[in-house]
């Protein structure tokens, strides 16, 4: 009896990167029709991005590098390089890099939506970076909300993220 296998295929996705909010994405891989997507971010020290949810994916990620305070839902947390993080989709979430370095995160999404919201509202990192108080942020939150991560509220505030990280939980 013989049986006939198919070989293995890997597809590459050219690297393309963006400024989007003060992070830098790299886009890693992405699968056929907008399935998969795996992305690599990095925060600055001290970045913070609004409060927001994600309503078709959950935001998962492997941390690299960094040190993050972490609000999911009622929930906080600290999330240390070699941690692996999900946020359920339909759960508001805000995090805070605290640590002394940037943050690297090794994102993985069932869904397109947040890399749709990253190509329309960065910046291709080979391009002239602006200044970022022209940045119009009332027209990325409407993109955010057109392209389902609507903003729901302000970054997390300083001092709960080091209230987060003293309670090391």
């Amino acid at each position: 009896m013989s049986t006939t296998t198919e070989p293995a295929t890997s597809t590459r996705t050219p690297q393309r990167t963006w400024l989007a909010l003060g992070a830098v994405v790299t886009e890693l891989a992405r699968g056929e029709g907008g399935g998969l997507v795996v992305a690599e971010g990095t925060l600055p020290e001290g970045a913070s991005p609004p409060l927001h949810v994600h309503d078709d994916l959950d935001d998962s990620f492997y941390l690299l590098s960094g040190q993050l305070a972490m609000r999911c839902g009622d929930d906080t947390f600290v999330a240390n390089p070699g941690d692996y993080v999900c946020l359920p989709k339909g759960v508001p979430h805000a995090l805070s890099n605290v640590g002394a370095e940037e943050a690297v995160l090794l994102q993985t999404h069932d869904a397109d939506s947040f890399l749709t919201f990253i190509r329309r509202i960065g910046i291709p990192c080979d391009q002239p970076q602006p200044d970022p108080a022209s940045l119009d942020y009332a027209a990325m939150n409407d993109v955010a909300g057109q392209t389902g991560q609507p903003v729901l509220g302000p970054p997390m505030p300083e001092e709960e993220a080091q209230a987060i990280i003293a309670r090391g939980r």
